[in-house]
């Protein structure tokens, strides 16, 4: 019996046997708590975020295709806008000039105008003064002439009486 003691006592110290054993346990804790599925559940869990990863990826790949057909077109797009605003500032500097040439012509035609109407002013000014001047000259011209020469009075009204018979009333 020591021999089957010893060759027991042999077997429980080999590793083979111990092994064997853990292998056995190991099965247990798998089928009493389900690891299996649980397992399976996690790979689940990896694939579909690969999944998504590879989704995310996709789409990352079509946004950034998107922004580098975007970043070809932009200086076109901007040549485009530059152009535009070009002829733009062509247009409102045209129309400032034209409405800038209407401005000045009517600014001219006015002070032309005003002109005008200030010799006109000038003008009548002058005349009334030199005409109130020319009788005032006049008058003393005449008043001279008769105190030197009182027969012209006689003369001057005869005159005017002859003129008055002209006259048809």
């Amino acid at each position: 019996m020591q021999e089957f003691i010893s060759v027991l006592k042999l077997l429980l110290t080999s590793n083979f046997i111990n092994f064997i054993i853990m292998l056995y346990v190991l099965a247990y804790i798998f089928k009493k708590f389900n690891l299996g599925k649980g397992i399976d559940a996690s790979i689940e869990k990896v694939k579909d975020t690969i999944i998504k990863s590879d989704e995310e990826k996709a789409k990352a790949g079509d946004l950034v295709n998107n922004a580098k057909a975007l970043l070809e077109n932009l200086p076109k797009e901007v040549k485009d806008i530059e152009d535009i605003a070009k002829n733009k500032t062509e247009v409102f500097k045209n129309k400032i000039e034209a409405d800038t040439n209407k401005i000045i012509a009517n600014l001219e035609d006015n002070i032309g105008k005003a002109i005008s109407i200030e010799e006109k002013k000038v003008s009548n000014l002058l005349t009334d003064k030199t005409s109130k001047a020319s009788i005032e000259l006049a008058k003393l011209q005449i008043q001279k002439m008769l105190k030197e020469n009182p027969d012209l009075h006689n003369k001057f009204i005869l005159d005017s009486l002859d003129e008055f018979e002209k006259v048809q009333l």
